[in-house]
């Protein structure tokens, strides 16, 4: 199914992903699936790298902006994310895996800051 992206919110949220691949694979990691949803929640990016599976939400704003993305990593959406994860790993027998949250900044001028954080 093809995703048909109108606010601004989305299409930044959609090239923060593609930014967010791009690095990824630079850094050695091969992307196994992207945007995978299940009954909890929707995992942005599944990879893996060195025999671990790697789990990415990404957050991808204006740099310099009122809010920084990764203050959208709430509670809430950690919790969902992780039962989210949990059940991907109990269907697809993965035992060893890691979560962690990828900020995309996009600045004026076109340049981009990504930073990765662990979450588990």
């Amino acid at each position: 199914m093809i995703r048909i992206f109108t606010s601004k919110a989305q299409i930044t949220g959609e090239k923060g992903e593609s930014e967010a691949v791009k690095y990824l694979k630079k850094e050695g990691y091969g992307i196994v699936e992207r945007n995978v949803a299940n009954r909890f929640g929707e995992i942005d990016i599944v990879a893996k790298k060195r025999g671990v599976t790697y789990f990415f939400e990404v957050k991808a704003g204006k740099s310099g902006g009122w809010i920084n993305p990764a203050e959208n990593l709430n509670r809430t959406k950690l919790q969902k994310l992780f039962r989210s994860v949990e059940y991907y790993c109990l269907v697809n027998r993965v035992v060893e895996y890691r979560v962690r949250g990828i900020i995309v900044l996009f600045g004026g001028s076109g340049e981009i800051s990504i930073e990765c954080i662990e979450l588990s």
